[in-house]
């Protein structure tokens, strides 16, 4: 008998770990002097953005408890602030969607928008007019009118620029103050599909006087987005146009745009957000952000040729910016949680910024997959259970599955450190994270491979995806459990409802019924579901057979749901619904509602009760098998 002693199992993170060092950073700019600012995301403040000045290694908090830096926009916002110079800034406020002046001088906000009928976002400051520049989205009773407006900081007067397109964003003004490109968008499409880019050219006292499209008019469906202009005054912008995202320059004697660097693969993500750039171009050399199998690496061009990769321990970037002497962004990498980074231009050095919690110490790291579908393939990341943490189990039995699916439903699971993973791996289960098709980061065609297949392909893709690694002994298929937030809950609850193969699920503020959600969502997505469905006034019976609600009858296993009840994209009166269709069959179903969260949870309090409650939840059902 062996006399060595069984190593002790380290202690898994506990569900308020896996959620407290889940701050998040965005919305960065610089001023002249080459200060950074960036927007702070802060769950243990309910999920406050607060506004961050970081100065000589030092950061400074500017804004007051009270107030909120993000805006409502398209419901999911993005861009909420704007420097003024390097004394000033303007902002929207969560709290009544307003724009706020603030100087370093002066803590106090100024209000300087009184409209509470309307939401404000994208601020550009426009100097040569003195004026800010930004989206308008106007709440009525009879509709929501989206508009491109400047708003005058002298006499505080608001003046339409542009208007009649369902949706605008992704302002740019030419270094001289004279040019602006905009983004416009019409339903049924959203913008990942089809949009256009405008170009516009003021008078001296800033009235638009020239209005052209320079691309996205055609009778080609092209997905355009972040346009810009360089020092020169030269019009960038990101188009699909070859079937992958790619970086162009405008060709004014073509009038049109021509690949600046031509690869199969994304140079940019979904926007469900606008404001943020993956590419900046300065002193005749651009960096970009190029996504490849779901990861992405930072690359430096000139001349249309990789000059070098910069910060490649990373495995995702963000909201990039440059400057003479450095480029800044948001980082993420499989073992690191987000970080501001500055990179030497020079010398190509990565500085980390922004403060983390440490680095969890033992870590599953992310296994790139791709599995045939049909006559397709689709995408995942595999992470393995982490045994350090865990007694050895007396049979060598496959772990139990967590199938992650991902909302949106066009985004994109990245390889990237999240700790509420990490809270799976080190607890014994497999965690996939499927990237079905009609995910973003895998080319135009992949993404459009969802096109009235909502409801069918990402199940098809979720069967296979555990047929394959059952296939290969990585895990129980008896014991697969499936979860997703949004449209992840609805393809989660679908997969319970038209197919035999899964344990158990999760939704959190899931889609529960496509009909109801096309009557009662927000503008932003009202006519998404034209797109992944069918329409909803000619094809109910399509919309009637891909509902989980419509066949509730048909779940026959556990099932837990979690709802914020300040919901306006999928409305509390859906979670209800299924949680009392399941209640009427004599399913186990447990329910919890969160008073103060809308779509996306942003209390770390919230997110760990509803980590441990839906971990505890499965633990249950397989300590029941057992």
């Amino acid at each position: 008998m062996s006399s060595a002693k069984a190593k002790t199992p380290l202690i898994p993170l506990a569900a308020e770990q896996a959620v407290a060092g889940l701050k998040d950073y965005g919305q960065l700019a610089c001023d002249g002097d080459g200060v950074l600012f960036w927007v702070e995301y802060r769950p243990e403040e309910a999920g406050r953005n607060c506004l961050i000045r970081y100065a000589n290694g030092h950061q400074q908090s500017l804004t007051p408890p009270e107030f909120d830096v993000r805006s409502a926009v398209h419901e999911y916002g993005g861009l909420s602030w704007c420097l003024i110079d390097s004394q000033s800034w303007v902002f929207v406020n969560k709290q009544d969607q307003q724009l706020y002046l603030q100087t370093l001088q002066v803590e106090s906000p100024k209000q300087l928008t009184f409209h509470l009928e309307s939401r404000f976002g994208e601020p550009l400051y426009d100097a040569q007019h003195h004026r800010i520049i930004m989206l308008q989205e106007k709440h009525s009773s009879e509709n929501v009118l989206n508009r491109v407006v400047s708003l005058c900081l002298s006499t505080g007067r608001l003046t339409a620029l542009h208007q009649g397109h369902d949706f605008y964003s992704s302002i740019a003004l030419s270094p001289d103050g004279q040019q602006c490109l905009f983004i416009s968008w019409d339903h049924p499409n959203q913008p990942w599909v089809a949009t256009q880019l405008y170009h516009c050219s003021f008078d001296p006292a800033g009235n638009v006087i020239d209005t052209c499209v320079l691309s996205g008019n055609s009778g080609v469906e092209e997905s355009i987005l972040q346009p810009s202009f360089d020092e020169e005054g030269n019009i960038w912008a990101i188009t699909d146009q070859s079937g992958w995202w790619n970086l162009s320059c405008y060709d004014s004697k073509q009038q049109a745009f021509t690949p600046y660097w031509a690869v199969e693969a994304d140079c940019t993500t979904a926007p469900w957000q606008f404001g943020g750039y993956h590419y900046a171009v300065a002193q005749h050399q651009v960096t970009l952000v190029r996504l490849q199998q779901a990861s992405a690496a930072l690359l430096q061009l000139h001349k249309g040729e990789v000059v070098r990769q910069l910060g490649s321990k990373y495995s995702l970037f963000r909201s990039v910016i440059s400057t003479e002497h450095k480029i800044y962004a948001v980082a993420n990498s499989p073992s690191s949680l987000p970080v501001v980074i500055a990179i030497d231009q020079l010398s190509g050095k990565v500085l980390e910024l922004s403060g983390s919690v440490d680095n969890v110490a033992e870590l599953s790291l992310p296994q790139h997959m791709s599995f045939p579908v049909k006559s397709d393939e689709a995408f995942g990341l595999f992470y393995p259970p982490v045994d350090v943490y865990l007694a050895k189990q007396t049979d060598d039995s496959p772990p139990p599955l967590v199938l992650f699916f991902h909302g949106g439903p066009t985004a994109c699971a990245y390889p990237v450190l999240n700790p509420r993973t990490q809270y799976w791996t080190q607890r014994g289960y497999a965690v996939m994270d499927l990237n079905y098709r009609g995910s973003s980061g895998y080319g135009r065609a992949y993404r459009l491979l969802l096109h009235k297949q909502w409801g069918i392909s990402d199940l098809e893709d979720a069967e296979a995806a555990v047929d394959f690694l059952s296939n290969r002994g990585l895990i129980n298929a008896k014991q697969v459990f499936v979860r997703g937030s949004s449209a992840g809950g609805y393809t989660a609850l679908s997969a319970l409802a038209f197919s035999n193969r899964f344990a158990a699920g999760a939704s959190l503020y899931g889609v529960t019924d496509p009909l109801a959600l096309a009557k009662a969502t927000h503008k932003f997505e009202s006519h998404y579901l034209d797109w992944l469905i069918g329409s909803p006034l000619t094809e109910k019976d399509t919309y009637h057979a891909r509902s989980p609600l419509a066949h509730a009858e048909q779940i026959q296993v556990p099932v837990i749901f979690f709802q914020g009840e300040l919901d306006a994209v999928v409305v509390p009166e859906q979670t209800r619904a299924m949680v009392q269709a399941l209640q009427d069959q004599s399913i186990p179903v447990e329910a919890y509602y969160y008073a103060q969260e809308g779509h996306g949870f942003r209390s770390s309090e919230n997110l760990a009760d509803a980590l441990e409650k839906e971990y505890e939840f499965y633990q249950c059902i397989i300590n029941k098998e057992n």
